[in-house]
């Protein structure tokens, strides 16, 4: 049996509300844990969780790792809150974590008393602990160079001993902040985008729109989805055939027009499934003035094609703000193999960088903007896993 000890970092400043937001983070840690927790094994106090797991992997681990809302966890023996069974605990951390021969090697301890009604304060702790560890496991004190860290968390009925972090990717809760759909085209940035929401605790459902023509392989999609649910958990991917709408906009629509008409019906049919699925905003990839769709006078004459807030978080990032970011989260690779994007159909080389709404307007009013009725799949992830393909 082992012991993971998670701390959070946002959730601890969230006042009245900090409940919701645990709520929702022990929700996710049962999740990741899934078979390994113990019945009744996680429990909560002020600012952080302790999970009684039956078996510790690497695989197990790395998901923890990549959970929204985590700042850092620990594997930790847990010890009574007598001082010779927390001299005993971090003895056993040490060589647990360092085997037997650590004699002369540089080490600290570190105590922090959660629980102040504790009668020895965290410089008393220090100095006991510290000094046990020295006589018994003959290391050497060093508060600046220490090769050996010995951390200990008083709580209110036990403390918690270890000498290593894991760092998690922080954040808030997947679920905290609501639901949002995702326009998600398969290039390096919309992924991002999702992640970037992810990490700010919006549940994201993912719509990819494909035009049958050109686009028949999905692999990438669903990789790139794949990647993405490691970080959520359950994950949502439509994928919505847009081909009769844009056999009616390259008939009707002047080429340097097309690619703002696309993304304005990309959006009207991301918008109809956030309202099946409750979602309160759209997400879009979008980086100011990086391609010619996203200049400011495009985004304004994109944007207005939906009822609901459009947010675009990379919007005052650079390129490669968002690769490095890509190759971080494990999307980039995926996202630079070939695929056909929609929005670049038969479009012309020079498109219109100052759309204008009158036009749009003008040109819509030949199209069947409502009233088609589009090819939709869903396909559904969990952890990293495909679960199963409907439509």
């Amino acid at each position: 049996m082992a012991k993971i000890l998670f701390h959070f970092g946002e959730m601890s400043l969230k006042g009245k509300n900090r409940s919701s937001f645990e709520n929702r983070m022990a929700r996710n840690i049962r999740r990741v844990l899934g078979d390994q927790l113990k019945r009744n094994g996680l429990h909560r106090e002020h600012g952080r969780m302790l999970a009684d797991v039956h078996e510790v992997s690497d695989a197990l681990l790395d998901l923890v790792a990549l959970t929204p809302g985590i700042r850092n966890f620990s594997l930790v023996h847990e010890s009574p809150l007598e001082l010779e069974a927390m001299q005993q605990a971090a003895v056993e951390a040490v060589e647990a974590a360092y085997g037997k021969d650590v004699a002369g090697r540089p080490f600290r301890v570190s105590c922090r008393r959660g629980n102040k009604a504790y009668p020895m304060t965290s410089p008393e702790l220090n100095y006991e602990i510290g000094g046990y560890l020295k006589h018994h496991l003959n290391l050497r004190v060093s508060l600046h160079e220490a090769e050996i860290d010995v951390r200990v968390e008083v709580g209110a009925k036990a403390a918690y001993i270890y000498t290593r972090k894991r760092v998690g990717i922080g954040g808030l809760p997947v679920g905290s902040s609501g639901r949002g759909v995702v326009l998600f085209s398969g290039g390096i940035d919309s992924p991002v985008a999702a992640y970037t929401m992810m990490k700010r605790g919006m549940e994201v459902v993912l719509v990819h729109l494909y035009n049958s023509t050109i686009n028949r392989d999905f692999a990438k999609i669903r990789d790139l989805a794949r990647q993405l649910s490691l970080y959520q958990g359950a994950t949502t991917l439509y994928l919505i055939d847009l081909e009769e709408f844009q056999r009616h906009a390259i008939a009707l629509v002047p080429a340097e027009y097309r690619m703002i008409i696309y993304k304005r019906q990309m959006i009207r049919s991301a918008a109809k499934i956030a309202h099946t699925q409750r979602a309160q905003a759209l997400v879009t990839g979008d980086s100011l003035g990086q391609v010619a769709s996203q200049t400011l006078a495009n985004i304004n004459a994109i944007y207005d094609a939906s009822d609901l807030p459009l947010l675009p978080p990379l919007i005052g990032m650079d390129k490669e703000e968002i690769i490095a970011l890509a190759r971080r989260i494990g999307t980039y690779e995926i996202s630079i193999e070939d695929y056909c994007d929609i929005c670049s159909f038969l479009i012309a080389k020079h498109p219109e960088t100052n759309g204008k709404r009158d036009r749009v307007a003008e040109y819509e009013s030949m199209l069947p903007v409502e009233g088609l009725d589009y090819e939709t799949r869903i396909v559904r992830f969990d952890s990293g896993r495909e679960i199963d393909q409907a439509g």
